[in-house]
C-alpha cells in the first residue's frame, strides 16, 4: 500500500513543471494522507483499506497536480526588472542630453550609437540566462567556479600586458571589436566567495584562512590592472561577508577567536600600508575635499559648484572662472567630464534636485526591498548570495554618490550600478541581477537540507577503504 502512496505522489508531481516544488508537494500530500489514514483507522477501518480510502479522497492525481502546477510556479520580481529597465532608459536619455549640449560647447562626448544598443540588449539576455540558472550551483561547484574566475582574471591580466591601453582609472583591453574595462570583473568575487564560504560550513579555523586567502589571486591580478579603488571596496565587502558567516555559526569555531583571527591581520596590514610611501599616497586621498578657490583642482571645483548651483528643477548655473588673460571662461559638465561615473553630478546640473531625489528614492526602494527579500530566504545560501550582491551594489552606489558630490573622497568614483557608460559594467551588473532574481525565484523552495554537494570523485579514500565510483545509466 505504501507503493500506492508513492505512485499517487509521483503522478501528482509529473504534472508540476517546477522541479524544486516536488519535495515540498510530496511532503505536504503525504502528511495529509497519513493524517487521514489515522483518522479512518480510529473509526475502525482496516489499515490497508484506510490508506486506499485516504488516497481516493485526495482526488484524481492528474487534476490535483495540474492545480498545484498553477500554484507552484516561480514568480519573477517585476519591481527589480522595472528598476533595471528604468535606469537603462535614463542612461540613454542622459547620454543624449549630454551629447546634445556638447554641440554648442564644441566639446564632443560619446553619443548614443549601435554599441550602446547592443550592450543593453546583450545585458538583458545575460540577465535572463542567469535568472534561469539554479543559484545553488555556487555551493555545489564552488571550487570549480573559483578556478574559472581566477583563470578569467589571469587571461585578462596577461592579455592586457600586450594589447591593453591605460587611462587614469583603469586598463581597457580590446578583443575583436569589443572593449573590456577591467574593474567590473572584480565585482563578481563576493558571489564566488559566498559559494566557498558555504562549502566550508562546519569546518574549523583553517577553512576561514583558506576562504580569506582566496582573495589573494584576484587581488594580485586586479592590483596590476589598476583597479585599486574597486579592489579596496571588494576587499571591504568580502570582510563583511566573512564576518557574517562567522557570526551565523557557519564554522565549528569560537566566534570571538575567529573574528580576532580575521580582523587583527587586517588592522596590521592597514598600518603597514600606511608606512609604505607608494600605498600611503593612495590612502591619503581618502579625506573630505575642500574647494580650491584658486582653480587648481578643476574636478573638485566643478563637482562642488554643480551641487551648490543646482536648481530645484532644470539646468543649474555653469562654472565660471577668470583666465590669465582676464577673460571670463565658463565650463559645463560636458566640457570636463565625459564618463558615466559622474551621473549624479550630471543629473543635478541638467535636471535639478527633484530628478535626483526621484532616482535616489528608486535606489533606496530597490535596496531596501532587496534586503527584505534576502532576509526571508529559507536557506542560508540564498540569504548570503542575495546579501553579497546587494551589499556590492549598495556600497558602490554610496561610494559613487559621495565621490561625485565633490565634498568627500577625492578618488576616482566607480560607475553608478545599472547606470553605466560601458558595456562591460552593464553586463557584469546584469549577471549579478540575474543571480539575485534566481535566488528570489526559487528561494522559498530551497533550504539548506536540499543544497547537496554532489560527489563526483572517481576514486575516494575514507576510513581505510578505497572506493571506485562508477556511474551507471538508469
Amino acid at each position: 500500500m505504501l507503493t500506492n502512496i508513492k505512485s499517487y505522489l509521483d503522478t501528482v508531481c509529473e504534472q508540476i513543471r517546477f522541479q524544486k516544488a516536488h519535495d515540498i508537494v510530496k511532503k505536504e500530500l503525504q502528511s495529509h494522507i497519513i493524517d487521514q489514514t489515522d483518522a479512518f483507522i480510529e473509526q475502525g477501518i482496516e489499515k490497508e483499506t484506510a490508506i486506499q480510502k485516504a488516497i481516493s479522497e485526495m482526488g484524481d492525481p492528474v487534476l490535483v497536480g495540474t492545480e498545484l502546477d498553477r500554484v507552484h510556479r516561480p514568480k519573477l520580481e517585476w519591481s527589480f526588472i522595472l528598476f533595471v529597465v528604468l535606469f537603462f532608459i535614463a542612461n540613454i536619455i542622459m547620454r543624449w542630453t549630454i551629447a546634445k549640449a556638447s554641440i554648442a560647447t564644441g566639446y564632443p562626448v560619446p553619443d548614443i550609437g549601435i554599441n550602446n544598443i547592443i550592450s543593453i540588449v546583450a545585458s538583458i539576455i545575460v540577465m535572463a540566462a542567469f535568472y534561469y540558472i539554479d543559484f545553488t550551483v555556487l555551493a555545489q561547484h564552488s571550487k570549480m567556479i573559483y578556478a574559472v574566475y581566477v583563470i578569467l582574471l589571469a587571461f585578462v591580466y596577461v592579455y592586457s600586458q600586450f594589447f591593453g591601453y591605460v587611462n587614469p582609472a583603469h586598463i581597457i583591453i580590446h578583443i575583436f571589436t569589443y572593449d573590456i574595462i577591467t574593474p567590473p570583473l572584480l565585482y563578481l568575487y563576493p558571489v564566488v566567495l559566498t559559494g566557498l564560504l558555504y562549502d566550508c560550513r562546519g569546518k574549523c579555523y583553517s577553512a576561514i584562512l583558506l576562504c580569506g586567502a582566496s582573495f589573494l589571486l584576484p587581488a594580485f591580478f586586479s592590483f596590476n590592472l589598476r583597479i585599486n579603488t574597486a579592489l579596496f571596496i571588494i576587499a571591504m565587502i568580502s570582510i563583511l561577508l566573512m564576518i557574517t558567516a562567522i557570526c551565523k555559526g557557519w564554522f565549528a569555531v569560537n566566534k570571538v577567536k575567529a573574528l580576532l583571527m580575521l580582523l587583527v591581520p587586517i588592522i596590521l596590514l592597514i598600518v603597514f600600508l600606511y608606512t609604505v610611501p607608494q600605498f600611503a599616497y593612495q590612502l591619503q586621498k581618502f579625506h573630505i575635499a575642500i574647494i580650491d578657490e584658486t582653480g587648481a583642482d578643476w574636478s573638485r571645483n566643478i563637482l562642488q559648484h554643480n551641487v551648490k548651483e543646482a536648481k530645484l528643477f532644470g539646468t543649474g548655473g555653469a562654472y565660471s572662472f577668470y583666465a590669465n588673460d582676464g577673460r571670463l571662461v565658463q565650463m559645463t559638465p560636458e566640457n570636463f567630464f565625459q564618463g558615466a561615473e559622474y551621473f549624479v553630478n550630471y543629473a543635478l546640473h541638467y535636471f535639478g534636485w527633484i530628478v535626483f531625489a526621484l532616482f535616489l528614492a528608486i535606489y533606496i526602494f530597490f535596496i531596501v526591498r532587496g534586503f527584505v527579500l534576502a532576509h526571508r530566504q529559507k536557506s542560508q545560501l540564498g540569504f548570503m548570495t542575495a546579501f553579497a550582491i546587494l551589499l556590492t551594489i549598495t556600497i558602490i552606489a554610496v561610494w559613487n554618490i559621495a565621490c561625485t558630490s565633490g565634498y568627500f573622497i577625492n578618488i576616482n568614483p566607480l560607475e553608478l550600478p545599472f547606470f553605466s557608460g560601458g558595456g562591460t559594467v552593464t553586463i557584469i551588473y546584469s549577471i549579478l541581477m540575474g543571480i539575485l532574481l534566481s535566488v528570489f525565484r526559487t528561494g522559498k523552495y530551497t533550504n539548506d537540507n536540499n543544497v547537496i554537494k554532489q560527489e563526483r570523485h572517481f576514486i575516494m579514500y575514507k576510513n581505510g577503504e578505497i572506493t571506485f565510483r562508477i556511474p551507471l545509466k538508469k
